[in-house]
């Protein structure tokens, strides 16, 4: 394995690109492999994609921050880079990253203007963010699988007012089990977690909330209207139960833990208080259709809302 590793290491350095899919699925499941040969990536301006640096220690965290404090100095057209290096080091997670986030929101590195967003914001690549002088978790650090088994047929479903279609009750979660308790903990939900709705309807909306009571009782806050650009989504015929307990980046379905993104991190603001909501459970769209993508599920508990984003890939 450390051979193969040093090759891809080696690749990775000439080529000056890390996005190989053996280097990636490293950093998914043990990126403390990584460790030893961060310096070396640095070095070699290897910061893409930034789940490499995920176990990276206090110096290389200070080799990143210098680079995103002075790479667009001499070329103000390098945002690219900047973006990377800021991905980077929002995937550290640690004291020296934190520090340089809370300084950069205040006083962003030269470039920050040319970004999307905010230099601090990049924080939620990584499943945190500043909340005043105190950093918020978005995921929890324990997860459980989920895994799909058959469910109710379509004629024994609640029905869809708008098109007739089943209803989908996507999670079916319970602190009385101390195992949705831990992976719940970070959000403080006490009581039965039951979205559901019209899978066909609402599952290719890019955001969707959803009220839910501890009762497990839910509700749509705004039904939206069945889009015709939308790809075809029949009702799934399966229901996700608990499976085996996790670490912090679960890979495929699971409850708990950090969300897997597909695209840039989109934690949604809650509609009531505008407040990030904080990451819950993911369904891979494999384990219900033929569809390739994540249904990522958040929850702000004081405002009882719940809240579906889908990514495709």
């Amino acid at each position: 394995m450390i051979d193969d590793l040093e090759q891809l290491i080696a690749r990775a350095v000439a080529e000056g690109y890390g996005d190989i899919y053996e280097l990636t699925e490293v950093a998914d499941d043990a990126p403390e492999d990584l460790a030893p040969y961060l310096p070396r990536l640095l070095a070699a301006d290897v910061v893409y994609p930034g789940k490499l640096y995920r176990a990276a220690d206090s110096e290389v965290q200070r080799g990143l921050v210098a680079k995103a404090d002075t790479c667009c100095q001499d070329d103000a057209d390098d945002e690219l880079r900047l973006n990377h290096l800021l991905v980077a080091l929002a995937q550290t997670r640690g004291p020296v990253a934190e520090a340089a986030f809370r300084r950069w929101r205040d006083q962003p590195p030269p470039g920050a203007d040319q970004l999307h967003i905010g230099p601090a914001d990049y924080m939620r690549e990584g499943g945190w963010m500043l909340e005043g002088d105190d950093v918020r978790e978005l995921g929890g650090p324990v997860s459980y699988g989920l895994e799909a088994e058959d469910g109710p047929e379509h004629s024994e479903r609640e029905r869809c007012r708008g098109c007739g279609g089943p209803v989908w009750t996507a999670l079916d979660l319970d602190t009385a089990d101390e195992r949705v308790a831990e992976a719940l903990a970070h959000v403080g939900w006490s009581g039965r977690l039951r979205p559901a709705f019209c899978y066909g309807c609402a599952a290719a909306a890019d955001t969707l909330f959803i009220e839910v009571r501890p009762d497990g009782t839910s509700r749509l806050t705004d039904p939206p209207e069945p889009s015709t650009d939308a790809p075809m989504l029949e009702a799934p015929t399966v229901r996700m139960v608990l499976g085996d307990r996790s670490g912090r980046r679960p890979v495929g379905s699971a409850v708990g833990g950090q969300a897997v993104w597909m695209d840039d991190a989109a934690y949604p603001d809650c509609p009531k208080c505008r407040k990030p909501m904080a990451s819950i459970a993911q369904i891979d769209m494999q384990d219900l259709t033929h569809h390739v993508g994540y249904h990522t599920f958040f929850l702000h508990t004081e405002c009882h809302l719940a809240a579906m984003v889908t990514q495709w890939e």
